[in-house]
């Protein structure tokens, strides 16, 4: 009853530890801070650009997140401005064909990314200065602002673009026009950063690139979505794949060839049944059917002399009529004359069936007696 009565007490203690401990984890983590990703526009942590979303929600005409694949913007003119902050992956070729006519029909994207080497044909080209730190910037018309540049590239001009921003190593900003529309790049998306909007001449660099009468401008939130990242099948060529996979395949055969296991070790049939049953009756019935009774009468005397050695220290060198007195000082079913017939059977150069069971009856007797202690 007294047991009964502990259990009961154990399995109340341990719900009501259990119930502790969901409380206090629910309390605990209900006030981590929210984890926000980079660059996006409703963060507030230092690395996102909610505060210049905000400000812009009071100043532009009409303001809102994209966050539609890129083949659902405008294909019209519609004077619409998509900015593009530090884009998560480079969008698949179709998506960027997208953005292209996006462009095309009259429309502007602004990316701002650190370096935006394959993106819509822009290159770049690396530079000795180090990357964090700031630097003055000059405009088309020579104005000069401080900021703080952490790329380490500065972008390639083609003939027909417009240089917007640059400082001592090269172009920071530029202007391309596609179709009726444009596309502007910048490589220091930091600018727009909670964390560093308002340090130095960031915010003025920002409304220099954006200047215009635009009815709609759109904060591009598809770049940032994990889900969109292109594929393995995406990232690398048809041609590399395939390679890839013929590869694979012809290791695999050679490791089949080179007689490699796989999957789990199995243990071979004949280290389970090797002394067993199975072996021993295979043995007694080879002796048996080839009368060999002398051959496996003396094999199971000399296990037993091993056994006596053992477990009674009786010297295995010894012959049975030399240890006699020994063991009938400590066998109950071994006599003398037993023993005698052992020895006489063992010096015989064939034995008979009946002999062979008789004597071999006796031996085993010995045998159990010596094991059992």
């Amino acid at each position: 009853m007294s047991k009964m009565i502990t259990s009961k007490k154990t399995v109340v203690w341990l719900i009501l530890l259990l119930l502790i401990f969901m409380l206090l984890s629910y309390f605990l983590v209900s006030k981590q801070p929210e984890e926000y990703p980079s660059y996006v526009s409703n963060s507030p942590s230092p690395t996102g650009t909610k505060a210049l979303y905000t400000y812009l929600e009071e100043k532009a005409d009409s303001l809102d997140r994209w966050s539609h694949p890129p083949n659902l913007l405008a294909k019209q003119n519609e004077g619409q401005l998509l900015v593009m902050v530090e884009p998560f992956f480079v969008p698949e070729r179709d998506e960027m064909d997208a953005y292209t006519s996006f462009m095309e029909a009259g429309n502007t994207v602004l990316l701002l990314t650190y370096n935006p080497d394959g993106m819509f044909g822009m290159k770049t080209d690396p530079i000795m200065k180090e990357a964090d730190g700031g630097s003055v910037i000059r405009d088309s018309n020579g104005n000069e602002y401080d900021a703080t540049l952490n790329s380490s590239v500065r972008i390639r001009e083609e003939p027909d673009d417009a240089v917007l921003l640059k400082d001592s190593e090269g172009i920071i900003a530029l202007r391309k026009s596609i179709g009726e529309g444009s596309l502007i790049v910048a490589n220091a998306p930091n600018w727009l950063t909670n964390e560093f909007i308002l340090d130095e001449d960031h915010l003025q660099l920002f409304f220099n690139l954006v200047q215009g009468d635009w009815n709609t401008i759109l904060f591009d939130e598809y770049i940032h979505g994990t889900g969109h990242a292109p594929t393995i099948t995406t990232l690398y060529p048809k041609w590399l794949l395939v390679i890839g996979l013929q590869a694979l395949l012809l290791t695999t055969f050679w490791l089949w060839y080179q007689g490699k296991r796989f999957g789990p070790i199995i243990t071979p049939r004949e280290s389970v049944v090797r002394f067993g049953n199975e072996r021993i009756r295979a043995l007694a019935a080879w002796y048996k059917r080839g009368s060999n009774y002398r051959d496996s009468f003396a094999i199971q005397a000399d296990y037993v002399k091993v056994l006596l050695q053992e477990k009674w220290a009786i010297p295995y060198r010894k012959d049975w009529t030399e240890v006699t007195d020994l063991l009938k000082q400590k066998s109950v079913h071994v006599s003398e004359k037993d023993i005698n017939s052992i020895t006489k059977l063992l010096g015989s150069e064939s034995i008979t069936k009946q002999e062979y069971v008789h004597c071999s009856k006796k031996l085993d007797q010995l045998r159990r007696e010596v094991e059992e202690g």
